[in-house]
């Protein structure tokens, strides 16, 4: 591998420097919805009764299904505490970041397959996961996380074809929201790239002055 030098030198350290900072702030975000899913999980398998807020026990959402959500939700909060811990210690090796978000897909993916699966409105949550992967600054990244949310899906609506029919969504529904994840991950990649050439463009005029 070639030595990186000049420009490329400094842009490579200021990105490396903004991955890390970006991986912590990922993983807080991911711990912080992890445990407001699950509340949402707790309020539909045990029904809420507030003074200013009720919302009744969710039909179909028991006890075997409860607790394979909270094994899955509970696998994806020991991954961030391990991300933590990496990061505490200062290692952070260039696969980690691809590790978490890998994880993060496959946890969305097996819970939305327990769930409802192409029909669950937790279908949405693939694309904070996208955002997610647009904080560590990492083209080749946002591209991974494209790929994971397009195949996460089509694995729910390969599975709901084949083996649970009541789950299905009309196709031209999955098409949409396959091409509605394509081209969030395209649009990110693209903030991506235009952030470069912001931070050359400023560089350049601040060198003139």
């Amino acid at each position: 591998m070639g030595l990186v030098s000049g420009d490329d030198f400094h842009w490579f350290v200021s990105v490396r420097r903004q991955e890390y900072e970006g991986e912590a702030r990922a993983n807080l975000v991911r711990v912080l919805a992890i445990a407001a899913f699950y509340v949402i999980e707790l309020v539909n398998y045990r029904g809420l009764d507030l003074p200013f807020l009720s919302m009744p026990r969710v039909e179909g959402v028991d006890w075997r299904f409860h607790m394979a959500v909270t094994v899955l939700a509970g696998a994806w909060a020991l991954t961030g505490w391990g991300v933590l811990l990496f990061l505490r210690r200062g290692v952070f090796p260039p696969a980690l970041k691809y590790l978490s978000t890998a994880c993060d897909f496959l946890y969305l993916t097996a819970i939305l397959l327990v769930a409802d699966g192409p029909k669950s409105p937790l279908v949405a949550a693939y694309f904070p996961l996208l955002a997610l992967a647009a904080l560590r600054f990492d083209l080749g990244l946002v591209r991974f996380a494209t790929a994971l949310s397009i195949a996460g899906y089509l694995a729910l609506t390969a599975h709901s074809a084949w083996f649970r029919e009541s789950a299905c969504v009309p196709r031209y529904a999955a098409a949409n929201l396959l091409l509605a994840l394509l081209f969030t991950g395209v649009l990110l990649g693209q903030v991506l790239r235009r952030m470069r050439a912001l931070a050359q463009d400023y560089a350049a005029r601040a060198g003139k002055k």
